[in-house]
């Protein structure tokens, strides 16, 4: 995200991080310069834009969440941060038909800056090309830390995590012969066909001694990269909730997220009383409805008594995965606080390349 100066840009907008709040200095007296540069607290006033475009978008999420606050651009793509301390701020945009964005913003004086938002893409815009597994030993079946796994001729090389996981991504689509070893165990290589935008899942056994080995199990699927970094893909193989992900929306396409979200059991829609086309997730518990948290990119946007609008902000087509945890003890501790104990609905967007 970069500070832009003057009226409304045209062209692309290439971002930089930190952000840069740009000031108009002629516009304000010596006298008022100066009292500001000693208050405590600025005013800056943030335009969101199409960065292909440069056209002002409106309906933008903007997200403070050290300042606890919130807000949704207007029409013209603005919004304004009213006597915000100085400081620098951690600083989120959310819209159904752009990619998340998100990066530090230093509120220093009053001005005004620019930021650009990427429309969504290509279907395959953050899907991962590579293998993705886990190597345990084969007699304990526990999980083998430290497991070199190298790709041949490439000189691409992962290392197995305390859990015997590990990941080789962006490799170029077709063969490759991938090698595991560690010390005091027999090496095992295996020759893998990978294609484009899809993740061979390997599950590796190694043996002390020489031993005959069953063969290496494997399976293809398509994983995307955020939902890799914020832990999606260990959290469905634990089991705990119900998940959606990127191709299990684009085998459904639904018109609305909530309505691919009614296929879990439990889940439903309460219409909007004064708009019945509109509504928001309830989960039914023990006879009764609730209302869930729901977490967007890790932002409580809603629960409780005030529900979350998903479809007013999220596109289907932006999403990569959703979650749901219909019972405390399977949610995530880091979203199991308070409101937490109708359940919780966590929702991860497409961030591209």
């Amino acid at each position: 995200m970069r500070g832009q100066p003057g009226g409304a840009p045209g062209g692309s907008l290439p971002y930089l991080i930190p952000l840069l709040v740009w000031v108009n200095t002629l516009s304000v007296p010596l006298t008022a310069a100066q009292e500001t540069r000693g208050a405590a607290t600025v005013t800056v006033t943030g335009n969101v834009v199409n960065d292909a475009t440069g056209r002002p978008v409106g309906g933008v999420v903007v997200v403070l969440e050290a300042l606890g606050l919130t807000f949704v651009t207007d029409e013209y793509g603005q919004f304004v941060l009213d006597s915000v301390p100085r400081g620098v701020y951690d600083l989120r945009l959310i819209h159904k038909d752009y990619q998340h964005l998100d990066g530090d913003l230093t509120v220093d004086r009053p001005g005004e800056f620019f930021l650009g938002l990427t429309p969504i893409g290509d279907p395959g815009d953050g899907m991962i090309t590579g293998i993705v597994g886990v190597v345990t030993d084969q007699v304990s079946g526990e999980p083998v830390a430290e497991v070199v796994a190298n790709v041949a001729g490439i000189g691409r090389v992962a290392t197995t995590d305390e859990d015997g996981r590990f990941t080789l991504s962006e490799l170029i689509p077709g063969r490759h012969d991938v090698e595991f070893t560690h010390l005091g165990y027999r090496r095992r290589s295996v020759t893998i066909e990978v294609e484009a935008d899809h993740v061979v899942k390997l599950h590796v056994e190694l043996a002390v001694d020489a031993i005959a080995l069953d063969p290496i199990e494997v399976a293809v699927d398509r994983q995307d990269r955020n939902l890799l970094s914020v832990g999606f893909y260990q959290r469905e193989e634990d089991g705990w909730g119900d998940f959606l992900d990127r191709e299990e929306l684009e085998f459904w396409n639904p018109v609305r997220l909530t309505a691919a979200l009614t296929r879990f059991p439990g889940v439903k829609i309460v219409p909007d009383p004064q708009m019945p086309s509109r509504g928001f997730l309830a989960l039914r518990r023990m006879g009764t409805e609730c209302i869930p948290t729901v977490y967007l990119e890790g932002v409580r946007i809603g629960g409780g008594r005030n529900p979350a609008w998903i479809d007013d902000i999220v596109n289907p087509s932006a999403v990569a995965g959703v979650e749901i945890y219909r019972n405390t003890g399977g949610i995530p501790p880091q979203y199991s606080g308070t409101g937490s104990s109708c359940g919780v609905v966590l929702i991860w967007l497409r961030r591209g390349g």
